[in-house]
């Protein structure tokens, strides 16, 4: 093993800094709340519940994939973790982890770089790598699926490269694919990939491709073959996407979109910016690659070299021509959609490494090479600029995405006593949606768990003298059927805006009784320049109810602060009195 000596310090930190990033990123974003396509998820606990999941539950199709694998791992994480789906998040990391020391072993296995080298492509590489470009993917735990394809691809390519023997190579190569096919629907490439690649690496010359290892290629279209068999068994086109004859009947834009889902990463969700990074992202790499080919006629041991970095660029560009076939009918402007970085980042890291190779299998003279090495650190530059703006727009995206989440969190935990009010990014409609949640709220799946009745006492928190969650400023009649109430509130604790405001009058008995949740935000810039926190900027709240929604006479009203982590309440300072004549 290579010893670390003090010039190989800061090579270190540029490695593990856009991972350390993105780790401390999701720790701070990341809502412990499921939503969306975790939702189907849901029902199949539910199904645990009553004891009737089967194993065609597993395998069912949802849209175009069949989730096998990763819902083994959601089901076995949820009864490890209470279904805290900020493990699955936490999977994510680890399968990029894994993508990252798959893509070193491979430097390490086809350049002919010094260590210093070798270590400053992976800085480059992981900046790509841990982008925050991805920022829908780190913080939506189902997003598992899709790293799972490129950690079994490079799994294999490392497998590949390695002196194993060739049955050793075969049989892990089969079962890294068969994962990757029943994990998410673009995993079927690695069969299309790998198998081609094992035989090139198992040959020495051209002409053993097509005689002596043509049986390879065999048994990976046979093993492919039997995966569609199986994946396509009583396959349906999922409703409400696009026909492929969208993509027919406007080529132009088909291509648009191709280059803009290959710009992407970059582009920080910018059209035109993505549409000339992915021109010349592709260009380049389409350059890069004919010149080297033209080298490996006369030297095919070069191509044993390239061949890894050639599949994971040729993984990117199918994955974008696909894409831009089915999604096409959503416009142009989808292929900037941040989930889709997860593939198409890779093409930009098969260029890194390709350039490499190109500046190391080619000669020149002292000018040319003052040209290259000049022009390299100018595109390293534009690379970290584009780079820096994309981090600092996906920064914004994922503070917004987690202040969604968290009310429609609060929205989710008081659905048992606030029926009406509708929870955000949940695609359920409300019925099936109580049931299925109560039912996870008995497993344990839920946390803190559903508020199960209207008194706030069951929920409310002894309040710390030193610390104000906020005010309940007003509540003014304006006309003979509705009131509106405004105030602001925040979490000192955490130094965030409350979640949710729970607004509540006083019965007859006295007891305080929910009756409106608040999961709105409305810039309060009073409240951010006094307590010197950005954070409180939207603390302000606003919201108006009707006359039959409370008793009749003098009604006493309370605002209070929710906090989803720990399901509480904390009253907010003055108390409103309204006289209802309705």
């Amino acid at each position: 093993m290579q010893q670390v000596n003090r010039q190989q310090v800061p090579i270190f930190c540029l490695i593990f800094l856009p991972v350390l990033f993105m780790g401390i990123c999701i720790l701070k974003y990341s809502v412990n709340f499921p939503f969306s396509d975790q939702w189907p998820l849901a029902i199949m606990f539910e199904k645990i519940y009553a004891g009737n999941l089967s194993f065609s539950d597993l395998f069912s199709q949802f849209h175009e994939s069949r989730k096998f694998f990763p819902r083994l791992i959601f089901i076995g994480l949820a009864y490890l973790t209470n279904w805290d789906v900020r493990y699955e998040m936490l999977v994510i990391f680890l399968l990029t982890c894994i993508v990252s020391l798959n893509v070193y072993w491979l430097s390490r296995l086809t350049l002919k770089n010094n260590f210093i080298t070798t270590l400053f492509l992976l800085a480059i590489s992981n900046l790509l790598i841990f982008s925050p470009a991805q920022y829908e993917n780190w913080l939506w735990g189902i997003q598992v699926v899709v790293y799972i394809p490129i950690a079994c691809l490079t799994g294999c390519l490392v497998i590949a490269q390695k002196k194993l023997s060739l049955k050793t190579k075969l049989i892990i190569c089969f079962c890294l694919c068969t994962v990757s096919t029943f994990s998410y629907a673009n995993g079927m490439l690695t069969w299309v990939l790998v198998f081609p690649g094992l035989t090139i690496l198992a040959s020495g010359k051209w002409q053993e491709i097509f005689t002596k290892n043509i049986w390879i290629i065999l048994g990976g279209l046979f093993g492919f073959i039997a995966n569609l068999v199986v994946y396509f068994y009583n396959y349906q086109k999922p409703d409400k996407h696009p026909s492929f004859l969208s993509a027919i009947s406007h080529p132009v834009d088909t291509f648009h979109y191709f280059l803009t889902f290959l710009g992407a990463p970059l582009a920080f969700e910018n059209l035109t910016v993505a549409t000339i990074i992915g021109v010349l992202v592709f260009s380049l790499w389409v350059f890069i690659c004919w010149q080297l080919f033209r080298l490996v006629k006369t030297d095919f041991l070069l191509l044993h070299r390239l061949i890894v970095w050639l599949i994971i660029g040729v993984y990117a560009i199918i994955s974008g021509a696909v894409t831009a076939v089915g999604r096409v009918g959503f416009g142009v402007s989808q292929a900037l959609a941040p989930r889709y970085t997860a593939f198409s980042l890779y093409l930009m890291v098969s260029l890194i490494y390709l350039l490499a190779i190109f500046l190391q299998v080619t000669t020149q003279n002292n000018t040319r090479k003052k040209l290259i090495r000049y022009n390299s650190l100018l595109l390293i530059s534009i690379l970290l600029v584009l780079h820096i703006n994309t981090a600092i727009n996906a920064l914004d995206r994922m503070s917004d995405r987690r202040v969604i989440l968290l009310q429609s969190k609060a929205c989710l935990l008081m659905i048992n006593v606030i029926h009406k009010d509708e929870c955000l990014v949940m695609k359920r409609s409300p019925e099936p949606l109580i049931k299925t949640a109560n039912i996870l709220d008995e497993l344990g799946f839920l946390q803190p768990g559903l508020v199960k009745r209207k008194n706030i006492q069951d929920i409310a928190e002894e309040l710390n003298s030193d610390l104000v969650y906020g005010y309940f400023d007003t509540v003014n009649q304006i006309d003979n059927q509705t009131y509106i109430a405004n105030g602001w509130a925040i979490l000192p604790e955490r130094g965030e805006v409350a979640d949710g405001v729970i607004l509540t009058y006083e019965n007859a008995e006295g007891e305080a009784t929910i009756f409106k949740l608040i999961n709105q935000r409305m810039p309060r810039p009073s409240v951010r320049e006094y307590f010197d926190n950005s954070d409180y900027l939207d603390s302000g709240w606003q919201k108006s109810f009707t006359v039959e929604e409370i008793p009749q006479g003098t009604v006493k009203l309370k605002a209070w602060a929710f906090d989803t982590d720990s399901g509480k309440a904390f009253l907010l300072n003055k108390t409103q009195i309204v006289k209802n004549n309705f």
